[in-house]
């Protein structure tokens, strides 16, 4: 499979993630995923795919040039100028969304993110889709093995 479109595969039985690179085909038909993975003494398996969650990527990447997959999750900030510089009313919203990655119809979202607000330092759920900015986001982990991140905690 080429890079580009390789899926990330988290394998259930072993908690672990084989990268897009160590994804060598995946056969919808017959339900079975080559992979490369140490084990048995073995480095390529042909296995269940009902074993794995396929995490496909987005096509987008973040701030450090990271490809963003499905189920990522990551955290976007956002610098949100109001009033007039030059009546002295001028400020800015701050904070940032972290959820987890998905691709809707409406394009490369946060689905449901954490919202937290500099302003205010509270941290509350907001009930939406918020599309993602590359350039204001990062990667931070993924579902499978940071699902702490979701709640809020590092």
């Amino acid at each position: 499979m080429s890079e580009a479109k390789a899926p990330r595969a988290w394998y259930k039985p072993l908690s672990i993630m084989i990268q897009p690179e160590n994804v060598e085909s995946i056969n919808f038909e017959t339900k079975v995923i080559g992979v490369y993975l140490e084990m048995d003494g073995r480095g390529f398996h042909r296995l269940r795919l009902s074993d794995f969650e396929l995490m496909w990527p987005t096509g987008v990447k973040d701030q450090t040039g990271t490809s963003i997959y499905e189920r990522d999750i990551a955290e976007q900030t956002y610098h949100v100028p109001y009033g007039n510089v030059h009546e002295g009313t001028d400020g800015s919203y701050d904070g940032h969304h972290t959820g987890e990655v998905v691709i809707t119809s409406r394009g490369v979202c946060l689905r449901n993110p954490l919202h937290y607000s500099m302003d205010t330092d509270e941290t509350k759920v907001v009930k939406a889709y918020k599309q993602v900015a590359g350039y204001r986001t990062k990667v931070i982990g993924n579902i499978y093995q940071h699902p702490n991140l979701l709640k809020g905690e590092s």
